[in-house]
């Protein structure tokens, strides 16, 4: 199993739900690709990585058996951080986090996306609906201080 699993995962989940950029990924790739050229996966992801499509293709195939075995809790704070720094650079943009972290959740796998933290970004953006923003805020807040980050909601 590579020790990349989740990061692999993580980057499936950010591509598919685009809150991180095609540009971003090739970084990440180019980076672990130097540092495990003989790794199938990162060959076959470099092959399609003009190929938004094919990108997704192969990470969906590849990770299709490993689901099970992915460490969810290193994939959540990965998820949170980024979309936390995300929100940080631009604190007008707290109805996308909350809409991007329900887009995230719908990804997840049903024995997963069930359970805590990640049952709440299913709801997260409820709040909206009534005009809530300042339960928003305190559902945001909570979720990054499970991953105990610092924040400035």
């Amino acid at each position: 199993m590579s020790r990349y699993n989740e990061d692999i995962y993580f980057y499936y989940v950010a591509l598919k739900t685009k809150y991180v950029d095609i540009e971003h990924y090739k970084e990440w790739l180019n980076e672990v690709f130097m540092n495990d050229d003989q790794n199938e996966i990162f060959l076959d992801l470099q092959i399609c990585t003009e190929d938004i499509d094919e990108t997704l293709s192969t990470l969906n195939i590849y990770l299709f058996n490993k689901l099970k075995s992915l460490d969810y809790q290193k994939i959540g704070e990965m998820i949170v951080s980024e979309l936390m720094i995300r929100y940080t650079e631009n604190p007008n943009s707290l109805k996308d986090l909350t809409r991007k972290l329900y887009e995230i959740w719908v990804l997840l796998p049903e024995d997963i996306s069930s359970k805590e933290p990640f049952i709440k970004m299913n709801s997260i953006d409820d709040p909206w609906s009534w005009n809530d923003e300042k339960l928003v805020i305190k559902n945001v807040k909570w979720l990054f201080d499970y991953y105990n980050l610092k924040n400035k909601v």
